[in-house]
């Protein structure tokens, strides 16, 4: 019997795994559930079709014919695998079924203005939490001191990020906004263009261009902004005092304070996804498990027996994780109850903000946990 595989359409033997590009047919999404509408009965979020491909894909299996890269983001336009470093088709077609492109791969990232998604929709500042919805326009709850509600004329945005008392939107065109506080220049990103990519510390921002270098803008009284020399790289998130890049090979840079040990990542490989907290940092590994270093206090680092993890994300003195099969796991302060996330279930994302963790549902409602002091948990409706 005669089988086309899903991603690369390739013909071929009934056979488990595709030959030419490495998928498992056990991971046929076909069977999984989107953004917007609800699960199947007995499919399994788009999380643990993204977390389960890419345990079972061999690291190098799927190369760039320009410039050899292994990381790639999906283009829903062109319906193909482009690298993340060079932005080359990587020849192996993609015929989409769900919404979450940006959930394929980890990380995903696209050339701006060119029809691709990109993550994360929703993010967590000191006492905010921004959302994207279906349509580009934004959604936010908390703080409102220094007018980050203003958000709520945004159109077309495709990602968010959040610092201190400020929020960022990348749109469709790689231009990008910000508002809210703006004291040490954070916000002053109306220059920038043909970006793929955002993050926001403390104080400072961070932007992702095309082919792997990085501009930010900011306080850097650590260094946290020095990243003028940084190539290749595929992701990037910003801590309080530090800034820690992803590269399209799978190791990891950093910048910045390194006071607790936060930038200490030179020897990390087959990192697919990265994590900046207040002081640590976290990095997931290609196999789903996940490493960090840094500042301890509160247990934030002791994340080595995490397994099946397809997502990180990183607050103030804690880390969250997002199973492979929807649920997410925390370690680190609770002083709030911003840990309590062991009866999520069917989550595609989680952010984490100073004291406070959200999380999206495949059926795109929200939930959300820890300090409510400013409204930054009234995520319904």
């Amino acid at each position: 019997m005669t089988w086309i595989c899903p991603v690369c359409r390739a013909e071929g033997a009934d056979t488990q795994i595709c030959p030419k590009c490495g998928f498992d047919r056990s991971c046929d999404y076909e069977r999984y559930g989107t953004l917007t509408a609800p699960l199947p009965a007995g499919a399994q979020p788009v999380s643990a079709l993204a977390a389960a491909w890419q345990r079972k894909l061999v690291p190098g299996a799927l190369r760039c014919p320009n410039c050899g890269g292994v990381t790639f983001y999906v283009s829903t336009k062109l319906r193909q695998h482009i690298c993340t470093n060079c932005h080359t088709p990587a020849g192996v077609n993609w015929a989409p079924r769900f919404k979450t492109e940006s959930q394929w791969y980890q990380p995903a990232r696209g050339e701006a203005g060119r029809g691709f998604y990109r993550g994360p929709v929703l993010a967590c500042g000191r006492q905010t939490t921004i959302a994207i919805r279906e349509d580009g326009t934004v959604a936010v709850a908390g703080d409102n001191r220094f007018d980050q509600y203003s958000v709520r004329d945004w159109k077309d945005i495709i990602a968010v990020t959040a610092g201190d008392s400020y929020l960022v939107g990348l749109r469709t065109d790689g231009n990008v906004t910000a508002v809210g506080e703006n004291d040490d220049g954070q916000c002053n990103v109306e220059d920038w263009a043909n970006i793929v990519a955002v993050t926001a510390g403390a104080n400072h921002t961070v932007a992702l261009r095309p082919g792997g270098a990085v501009a930010a803008v900011g306080r850097n009284t650590f260094g946290q902004c020095d990243l003028g020399g940084w190539t290749a790289m595929a992701a990037v998130a910003a801590g309080y005092h530090h800034t820690v890049g992803l590269r399209c090979d799978g190791t990891v840079a950093a910048a910045g304070g390194a006071f607790y040990g936060q930038c200490s990542v030179d020897t990390w490989t087959n990192i697919v996804a990265v994590a900046a907290g207040d002081n640590h940092t976290v990095g997931l590994r290609f196999d789903g498990t996940v490493l960090a270093v840094g500042d301890n206090k509160h247990g934030q680092c002791e994340v080595e027996d995490w397994t099946d993890i397809v997502a990180v994300a990183a607050g103030d003195e804690y880390t969250v994780g997002l199973r492979s099969d929807g649920r997410a796991v925390a370690v680190g302060n609770n002083s709030f109850g911003q840990c309590n996330v062991g009866g999520w279930r069917d989550l595609v994302a989680v952010a984490a903000g100073d004291n406070h963790t959200v999380g999206l549902r495949s059926d795109g409602t929200v939930v959300a946990v820890g300090n409510n002091q400013f409204g930054q948990c009234n995520v319904t409706g």
